[in-house]
């Protein structure tokens, strides 16, 4: 969602055990990067909704949060201001395929 100039979105860290899910970016700008899940709030959508479903659409993982590291703002490479919602979370099942026990 971008009002006004402000870009706000989502980050989640993953982890199931003692390990740690990123993705490998595919988009131009930040293209072959790796970081955590995530991507913009639409408007009217809820924050925790947008994490979840962010989550699922670039891992294909259901994921259950469990805290917020805490909300961080900068500028992006575009010259956008971001405002950054950070959560950690916990795989709990694959969406396409069966449940994993390990990542």
């Amino acid at each position: 969602m971008t009002k006004k100039g402000i870009v706000l979105v989502v980050s989640i860290a993953l982890f199931q055990e003692d390990q740690v899910l990123i993705i490998q970016e595919n988009k131009p700008v930040v293209q072959d990067k790796w970081g955590f899940p995530g991507g913009r709030i639409e408007p009217g959508e809820d924050i925790v909704e947008t994490a979840i479903r962010e989550a699922r659409e670039e891992t294909g993982y259901d994921v259950k949060l469990t805290s917020t590291t805490g909300v961080y703002h900068f500028l992006s490479s575009l010259n956008h201001y971001v405002v950054m919602f950070h959560f950690t979370g916990e795989v709990a099942c694959v969406t396409r395929l069966p449940c994993l026990t390990r990542l």
